[in-house]
């Protein structure tokens, strides 16, 4: 089972709203917002602690447990061999974490998942040029000018949210992987690590929210992307 939710950092911009919305998150949240320098790098942290709330009581919700206004779960974090975060408590849940330009997305399922998320920027040639592999670029090529700034953003969104499901982050490298989609466009395919023969994964990528990319990647095979959008009042 997969979940995904979306939120937009505009009404944290309120100070009363900011405030609400420290208030269901939960201390370990709260102190890595207050860690942040500045006000937009806060309301993505606090936005992000709130969707991992949301997140994990719908989940649990499901099984009688806590509803999505309840008082914030007292969660505690473990990680992993390269610091990607787990819930201590919850351990048959995994999520991962996005943020860009307004939007924060976060990614909950019963396997390890990574999500990333990505803003149009207009078309980055030298970028690819520089950080994707040639196959990479070859697939730029084969699917046309047309949609390039868009195809652009959707393979930098898969690599990333690989980079994610690894936990390795950019010590990994843009280059490490190769995108292979199946069939026409970028909608769904494989993730292939370059000289290993194992850690491919499977990604979805979603074109829901105007002028972002958004793609999922795991180890499972992923049927689709529903993105719940949460609305901050």
């Amino acid at each position: 089972m997969l979940k995904v939710y979306v939120a937009d950092t505009a009404a944290l911009s309120n100070e009363s709203v900011f405030w609400e919305y420290m208030d269901k998150v939960d201390e370990t949240r709260q102190e890595k917002v207050w860690q942040c320098r500045n006000e937009e790098d806060r309301k993505r942290s606090l936005l992000a602690g709130y969707l991992i709330q949301v997140g994990m009581k719908n989940w649990m919700g499901e099984g009688g447990g806590p509803q999505a206004d309840a008082a914030p779960l007292p969660l505690a974090y473990t990680y992993g061999e390269n610091g990607k975060p787990f819930l201590r408590d919850y351990g048959e849940v995994c999520f991962s974490l996005s943020h860009s330009g307004k939007y924060v997305i976060g990614a909950f399922s019963g396997n390890e998942v990574g999500v990333d998320v990505q803003k149009h920027r207009g078309t980055r040639f030298d970028m690819a040029d520089r950080f994707f592999t040639e196959e990479d670029n070859a697939l730029l090529e084969r699917l046309g000018t047309e949609n390039a700034d868009t195809n652009f953003y959707r393979i930098w969104a898969v690599k990333e949210s690989y980079m994610k499901l690894t936990g390795e982050g950019m010590r990994q490298g843009l280059d490490a992987t190769m995108v292979e989609p199946a069939g026409v466009g970028l909608h769904c395919g494989r993730v292939v690590r370059k000289n290993k023969s194992t850690e491919n994964a499977y990604f979805v990528v979603s074109d829901e929210l105007e002028d972002y990319s958004i793609a999922v990647c795991s180890y499972q095979k992923i049927a689709d992307i529903y993105l719940k959008e949460i609305e901050i009042k």
